[in-house]
């Protein structure tokens, strides 16, 4: 049976017609656009929907999105995953390789997210519903030639994850049949293996799939493909793999901790910064507990407590 998505939205929202007609008209025009600066250096873009664009893609997330699949080697937007739960996939391998899709979630485009609905919901949206979706679901950037994803929507993560089935069941079988192990985490994929010399055709090949899938288009950005072994920093997700085959947050990380830790103790870090700090200490206790215990015992358990007791004024 066929989803008469208007009514379904106007059966269950209670909004009137012609303000629904509206609001599904201008969703790629309601976005509010910002940067920040990347960890790397230069600036991310992000656009996020007015707040009545963000209630209907809610809406899509609870009652047509979550029937889409998403295959089990993407390890980012899903209950549980984390950085820690990807890095531990590759930690026991002793080669890594390291690729990364240009422009992932503007990649993305309106066709693409039709053309997957077209695919895998069994013809139960008409083509006006699915439009109606893909346009609630886009952004209109000024220098693209159509609708596509944005950074800052909380329904492109979702969408992202499903709209890459195709090419993450392609990859997975070609990694499974050499005994290679392959994640996705957003736009940055990681393969690894105990065999030397696997890894060289791995890259070859996921350029063969790009090529040949249907929906999305997409491009490497090979500044960022990385070839890994042991006698190199073995970094992924923002972790590093120890040479004893354990994830650690990284010197660089733990000092900057540690240093943060010590201008609290003596009453020189900044209201903005212990809530920046809170964040990393529960990060450290999940990926390297040993860390946060340390810390704990140099600069006391009560100075810890203090921090992640702070709360914002009102």
């Amino acid at each position: 049976m066929k989803i008469a998505l208007r009514k379904a939205l106007h059966d269950s929202l209670g909004l009137p017609e012609d303000q629904l007609n509206r609001l599904i008209l201008r969703s790629p025009y309601s976005y509010k656009v910002y940067t920040i600066p990347k960890r790397s250096g230069g600036l991310r873009v992000i656009a996020q929907p007015a707040k009545e664009t963000k209630f209907l893609q809610h809406w899509l997330m609870a009652n047509v999105f979550r029937n889409l699949p998403v295959h089990e080697c993407a390890t980012a937007y899903q209950a549980g995953s984390s950085i820690k739960k990807n890095a531990e996939l590759h930690k026991n391998n002793s080669y890594l390789v390291k690729l990364d899709f240009k422009n992932f979630f503007p990649s993305i485009s309106a066709r693409d997210l039709i053309s997957h609905m077209r695919r895998h919901l069994d013809g139960s949206l008409d083509e006006e519903a699915q439009r109606d979706i893909a346009r609630i679901s886009c952004i209109r950037l000024p220098d693209a030639p159509g609708l596509c994803l944005s950074i800052g929507a909380p329904s492109s993560p979702m969408l992202s994850n499903s709209v890459m089935f195709e090419f993450d069941t392609a990859v997975h079988g070609w990694c499974n049949e050499r005994g290679v192990r392959y994640s996705r985490y957003a736009d940055d994929l990681s393969f690894s293996t105990n065999e030397r010399g696997a890894s060289g055709d791995i890259k070859e090949y996921v350029l063969s799939v790009v090529e040949r899938l249907e929906y999305p288009r997409l491009s490497l950005n090979d500044k960022k493909s990385v070839f890994l072994s042991k006698k190199h920093q073995r970094r992924i997700t923002g972790l590093i793999i120890n040479n004893e085959n354990q994830i650690s947050l990284g010197r660089d990380r733990k000092r900057e901790i540690s240093a943060l830790i010590h201008k609290f103790s003596v009453g020189a870090l900044p209201d903005s910064e212990i809530f920046r700090l809170q964040g990393l200490l529960g990060f450290a206790r999940d990926v390297e507990p040993r860390f946060f215990v340390s810390m704990s015992k140099k600069y006391t358990s009560d100075t810890i407590s203090n921090i992640l007791s702070t709360r914002k004024k009102p």
